[in-house]
């Protein structure tokens, strides 16, 4: 999972606030998904939500460098989604295996 809203939202509404002019964080919430997601999706490198995302996507196997390496690494950590938090493909699964087993949702 690269977003996470009600985690990530102290990152994502001062992004859209300085890029987009001030919204009140309603308008925000109410924002369709496609405009969101463009808008998203235009992050300039020097905002601290690229590094945000960028830490959760990278992939530390293809840094050469150990000190840079380390750097991601450490942001890797610190940007983690805590475990409260399911993916969509987590949720699915389980759904599929409670099916599977013919199981009673409660």
């Amino acid at each position: 999972m690269v977003i996470c809203l009600p985690y990530d939202m102290d990152k994502i509404y001062p992004f859209m606030c300085s890029r987009y002019g001030n919204m009140t964080y309603n308008e925000l919430l109410e924002m369709g998904y496609e405009e969101f997601s463009m808008k998203l999706s235009s992050i300039p490198n020097n905002e601290p939500l690229y590094e945000v995302i960028k830490s959760r996507v990278i992939k530390l196997s293809e840094i050469k460098d150990k000190e840079e390496r380390r750097y991601w690494r450490n942001l890797k950590k610190v940007n983690a989604i805590p475990d409260i938090y399911k993916s969509n493909k987590d949720i699915y699964k389980e759904l599929a295996s409670q099916v599977n087993r013919n199981e009673v949702l409660k």
